[in-house]
């Protein structure tokens, strides 16, 4: 069982890597180059969300690596998500974006 330098919130146990239930992106211009890992907690069972820069992604996405193994196929991986940001922001320019 992997930990993550996270705890809970509510009664500070320690997140796992079984606890996420969603890790992502922010699109919220407020929050530009944010991501965040949504979890509940397996001791208290409450819903907590902690939220980091985009630079310390490569560090989740390694973490987590492990828990991919027990996911079933057709689930977005960390690693598709951080791919998929960055074909957005290439997407930026593209002319069938701008107004007609």
């Amino acid at each position: 069982m992997q930990e993550l330098p996270l705890r809970c919130k509510s009664c500070k146990t320690p997140i796992n890597t079984e606890d996420i239930t969603e890790i992502g992106i922010y699109k919220i211009p407020a929050y530009r180059g944010s991501a965040y890992i949504r979890y509940i907690c397996s001791y208290c069972r409450e819903f907590g969300e902690a939220t980091f820069s985009l630079e310390k992604m490569e560090d989740v996405a390694r973490i987590t690596r492990k828990k991919k193994k027990d996911k079933p196929k057709g689930q977005i991986t960390i690693d598709e998500v951080i791919e998929f940001h960055k074909d957005l922001e290439n997407l930026k320019n593209a002319d069938f974006l701008k107004d007609a």
